[in-house]
């Protein structure tokens, strides 16, 4: 082995790190603590999408124009849900209550179920079809709901069915039509509490049902009800409404624990929660993604170098090369988005390529007989010109993203780029220093050093054997190549961008599937575009042009709760009071005189299937829904006889407690909402005026979608329309549209710029026209069939892992450089260069990539997730054009 003194003989730059390792490790270990300080203290997260667009795009001008004037519309949207409209009426009350008590982390809080302006006038808010439709049905109800206030229990509404159903039959049909579309409308309406009983709802008698049916706007907003809040933010925090999303979820868990709210499911959504959960999730998922990216490292270092020494000497490189680039990235920069959170996991990957073919050249040296600094100045100098030109070319792929609009990529391009450099660095300074530092405790006999390289160099027959088999045939393995490459031109083209961002969350997140319930429900969509109009006129006409567009279901503002026709809506609403008023209620007891009910039920039963066979006699079409009706009630009868001899009674409790209990109280509850006076806008509550009015007096219109807008081809017809009215239309489609065209857009011209830049670096540093085209070669094979791979595991490109494309770019033509600059500067075909030390070293970085990044595919995020299956394929079609392409046209062109 060499003495210390031996370094002194070395100049340039490994004369220096020989002569000084302990004083480069030193400053190195030195500056990463200072720069994970740094970070620590001065690093700040962006976590909002408007952080990553261009701040003077016309769309986020208006978008901020219209948050000026309207308020911020970043709202937590709490979802409440039963089939008992009373219920969730009462558990948005209570936890209304609760939120508006904090102003310390909620600055408003709104609740539209809980506000007297509906309770007394959202009757004359419903369209007049459904208030006609509401006394129409009154008017058939009104038998039974009269018996029923009298005496509200199981054996009044069985009877007194019975009693009727005897009279039609008997009397021939008498009372004609009308009866019998009372009967069969109160049978309907039973057989779907008793469906619902079975279904474990417990039977609620909704009022809604009985006057409107299911489908009416009335019954299904009492059955969905949402409560917004506006947070507190925390300037700085990585999530800045950490802490009001955490008090809303813990009084909603409060509150759901009452057994009077058993029934009353509740999700949380909006912009807030589901930037929470994304942050959380993506940031939980990486960092467990960044642990096991380095033990996988750490293992194929340990195969790759058959050693420990020099596997903590290129991790210690590492490691320091990571630190250093975030404390670059934070004085540079100052803060991450949630795309540029990947590039600690990127320069893992990235980072300890160049550290591989040094330590392996290195290896190889030793196993030639060179000693050991002889062999790391080998190592080093024989890699200098490749590494250099690998790194300058990946690093040019991510800085030509600073000249797009994008202004999340134009931060990765820039943060990328310093480390790299900052690994280029460190590995010809810390590495070296280190290799220098551990030689005194390596092995000393000769035939084990020979044994670490013999992996690299012996060449045994059955190795011969393989490469004849691999590298034998460049003609056939060109041919094939074309042909797959061909092949792969199709999904290439027919590849499309997923701008659905719900498809990046974890799947069966609650805020994605109560986002989705809130974009099919046309009462409470909370995706909507927004329209700003400078008057009431104005806003008039242009609610008009709106809802005649096939897109739009229907537009929103101020004057939406002023109700059109309302002369003739009030004396609908009059007329059906005069009529509810002899309905008189009293309070419910449980009185269930079981003895009774077996025969009471037997009578119900026969008088229904008698009046099934008269209807089909007379081939009446009610005679279906009669038989319909039957098979319900037999079912219900059915589980009553199984359980006779259990819980039977408590059952029948459960069956008239569900159905009857609340009756007497919400007959009062409707009695008292038709008592309703005219609505001028002047009566509009302040709290629902400033949502729509703005501090100058322009008027807001919310215009929600017909169709699900999740996805680009809904989302784009539906802005082309409403653009076609108002063409500065914005609101949260406008912004997830732009933003994902802009993202798309500006990957797609940083695509085009890397790759002129990698073209142009390929021809200076080969001054072959010829050999920048073999350049290439990885690069376009690794591509065509890393997409031909997606549209094979049905993959789309998305906002996440489309940061993939500039990887690819970099790590497929910096990887050929090493295998073209061996082939052209040292002895040896194609084949010896594969399996040499700069060939294995290139197999075992596309290994350690594909590791680095195929950690992420433990991610429950489905964004992060993509980023790592991506990666995946584009790493073992890249490792096929390295280890078979390649060398078949190198074979085939030979040395220039």
């Amino acid at each position: 082995m060499q003495k210390r003194s031996d370094a002194k003989r070395f100049t340039g730059l490994f004369g220096f790190v020989a002569r000084h390792p302990r004083l480069i490790l030193a400053v190195a270990l030195l500056l990463a603590t200072l720069s994970v300080i740094y970070t620590k203290e001065q690093m700040k997260f962006l976590t909002g999408r408007d952080d990553l667009m261009p701040r003077n795009a016309q769309f986020q001008r208006d978008y901020r124009a219209i948050r000026a004037e309207f308020g911020d519309r970043e709202e937590i949207v709490v979802v409440m849900e039963s089939a008992d409209a009373a219920a969730v009426s009462r558990f948005g009350e209570r936890l209304y209550g609760k939120l508006a008590s904090d102003p310390t982390r909620f600055r408003e809080v709104f609740f539209p179920g809980g506000m007297p302006f509906f309770r007394e006038h959202g009757l004359l808010l419903l369209p007049l079809e459904e208030i006609k439709s509401l006394r129409k049905n009154f008017t058939m109800a009104k038998p039974v709901l009269k018996e029923l206030a009298a005496a509200p229990t199981v054996q009044t509404l069985f009877t007194h069915l019975t009693g009727r159903m005897d009279a039609y039959v008997d009397g021939g049909g008498k009372g004609g039509s009308a009866e019998l579309t009372g009967l069969t409308f109160m049978l309907d309406k039973l057989g779907a509490g008793i469906d619902s009983f079975g279904g474990g709802k417990k039977g609620s008698f909704s009022l809604e049902e009985v006057f409107l049916g299911g489908d009416s706007a009335l019954a299904r907003a009492g059955r969905m009800q949402i409560l917004t809040v506006r947070p507190v933010k925390e300037p700085g925090s990585f999530v800045p409404a950490v802490e009001a999303i955490g008090a809303v979820r813990k009084e909603v868990a409060a509150l759901r624990a009452l057994p009077e709210f058993t029934g009353v499911t509740v999700g949380l959504t909006g912009t807030p929660v589901l930037e929470y959960e994304e942050m959380a999730t993506s940031e939980r998922d990486i960092t467990l993604a960044t642990v096991l990216s380095l033990g996988l490292t750490v293992v194929l270092l340990l195969l790759a170098f058959r050693g420990i020494l020099n596997v903590i000497a290129a991790m210690t490189a590492l490691i320091v090369a990571i630190c250093v680039s975030f404390g670059l990235a934070t004085l540079v920069v100052g803060h991450l988005n949630i795309l540029s959170m990947v590039f600690a996991v990127m320069l893992i990957g990235i980072g300890i390529e160049y550290g591989i073919q040094v330590v392996l050249r290195y290896q190889e040296e030793l196993g030639l007989g060179a000693g050991e600094l002889d062999a790391v100045a080998i190592g080093l100098n024989r890699n200098l010109r490749a590494i250099v030109m690998a790194a300058v070319t990946t690093a040019a792929a991510f800085f030509t993203f600073v000249f797009t609009d994008f202004r999340g990529v134009a931060e990765l391009g820039v943060i990328a780029s310093l480390g790299i450099g900052a690994c280029v660095l460190v590995t010809f300074t810390v590495l070296p220093a280190f290799l220098v530092l551990l030689a005194p405790y390596r092995k000393r006999k000769e035939e084990e050093r020979e044994a670490r390289a013999a992996t690299l160099l012996n060449r045994s027959p059955w190795v011969k054997g393989l490469e004849r088999f691999l590298f034998g045939h460049p003609k056939t393995v060109v041919g094939i190549t074309v042909i797959l490459c061909a092949a792969s031109l199709y999904p290439l083209m027919e590849t499309r961008f997923d701008y659905n961002l719900m498809n990046l969350q974890a799947k069966g997140l609650e805020p994605v599937e109560y986002a989705y319930k809130l974009m099919r429900s046309q009462e409470n969509s909370g995706y909507f575009a927004e329209v700003v109009a400078s008057s009431a006129t104005e806003a008039r006409e242009l609610t008009r042009r709106l809802e005649t567009l096939p897109a739009v279901d229907h537009v929103v503002s101020i004057a939406s709760f002023v109700p059109d026709d309302q002369e003739v809506k009030l004396a609908e609403l009059a007329a059906l009071r005069r009529e509810l008023s002899d309905v008189k209620p009293v309070p419910y007891e449980e009185d269930l005189r079981v003895m009774e009910l077996p025969s009471v039920f037997e009578d119900f039963r026969n008088s229904a299937e008698r009046l099934k066979l008269h209807l089909e006699k007379e081939q009446k079409p009610e005679a279906k829904r009669v038989g319909v009706f039957l098979a319900t009630l037999d079912r219900f009868f059915a589980t009553l006889e199984k359980e006779k001899d259990r819980n039977a009674l408590g059952m029948l409790r459960d069956f008239q407690g569900g159905m009857l209990a609340s009756f007497p109280e919400k007959i009062g509850i409707f009695a008292d909402s038709l008592d309703v006076t005219p609505v001028t806008e002047g009566e509009i509550p302040p709290q629902l005026r400033k949502i729509f009015v703005g501090k100058s007096g322009k008027y807001l219109l919310q215009v929600a979608p017909r169709e699900e807008i999740f996805d680009r081809d809904p989302l784009e017809r539906f802005l082309d329309q409403v653009r076609s009215v108002a063409p500065r239309a914005n609101g949260e489609p406008v912004m997830v549209y732009e933003s994902m065209t802009i993202m798309r857009d500006s990957y797609l011209r940083a695509f085009i710029y890397a790759f002129a830049a990698i073209v142009a670096i390929l021809f200076v540093n080969f001054r072959s026209f010829t050999y920048t085209l073999v350049g290439l070669v990885p690069l376009v094979v690794g591509i065509l069939l890393m997409v031909g791979g997606m549209r094979l595991f049905g993959i789309s490109f998305n906002s996440a892992n489309i940061i993939v494309m500039p990887l690819i770019l970099g790590i497929a033509v910096d990887s050929g450089i090493y295998i073209i600059n061996r082939f052209r500067r040292e002895d040896g075909d194609a084949a010896a260069v594969i399996m040499s030390s700069t060939g294995l070293g290139v197999i075992y970085n596309t290994l350690t990539i594909m590791a680095s990044f195929g950690a992420l595919m433990v991610a429950h995020h489905q964004g992060v997730f993509s980023i790592g299956a991506v990666m995946s394929l584009g790493m073992v079609a890249c490792q096929a054009a390295f280890v078979l392409v390649l060398p078949a046209v190198l074979t085939l062109v030979g040395k220039k």
